[in-house]
């Protein structure tokens, strides 16, 4: 019973983040509308690849043990996306914000984008502290964010914002600090056995 209503409850997440955060921020884009158009079944792709990861998630939380193979292919699908999000939503579009006081909040979808980035970035903080420590996660997330920052302004991607780099690295620490609480619980179970 508890895994019909996790899955329940995955659907449900994954159906309100896909389609009412996600999609109507990411069709924004008309290039990446355009990807996304070229393939008939995107939205429920990217549901359908939500979902599974959060339940796939769930079951290996009650059971206490984490799969290599679905760590695998939960990061090698997260690393494709990333990459197209980050680097083929603007055809030739080059600005600067620098400013910390500029804050890009004045709309709806700038809040979206705003928690989108933090999102996106969770999964590359839980990724950094399967391994790493606190101080080398920190360096990693941050010259990784500044090198994604860095392409995508020097190669017209996008834009080199102080506010993308803020809420990348708090996604990359929520991920860190969500990794810490999961190594608690799955660590215990391996060492009691």
């Amino acid at each position: 019973m508890r895994k019909l209503i996790s899955a329940i409850v995955s659907g449900i997440a994954s159906y309100v983040v896909i389609y009412f955060l996600a999609l109507p921020t990411l069709t924004r884009y008309p290039r990446l509308a355009g990807v996304m158009e070229r393939f008939a079944f995107t939205d429920e792709a990217l549901w359908l690849f939500l979902f599974l990861s959060l339940w796939l998630f769930y079951v290996q939380w009650e059971r206490r043990r984490l799969s290599v193979v679905y760590l695998y292919l939960f990061y090698s699908v997260y690393g494709l996306l990333l990459f197209i999000v980050l680097f083929t939503k603007a055809q030739q579009y080059h600005s600067l914000n620098v400013n910390p006081f500029e804050m890009p909040l004045r709309t709806g979808t700038q809040a979206a984008e705003f928690l989108l980035n933090v999102v996106y970035f969770i999964p590359l903080g839980i990724l950094y502290g399967i391994r790493a420590s606190w101080k080398e996660a920190v360096f990693l997330s941050i010259a990784t964010i500044l090198g994604v920052e860095t392409l995508q302004y020097v190669f017209y991607l996008g834009t080199f914002d102080i506010w993308d780099i803020f809420t990348n690295l708090a996604g990359c620490g929520l991920g860190y600090l969500m990794c810490a609480k999961m190594k608690v619980r799955f660590v215990e179970e391996q060492k009691g056995m």
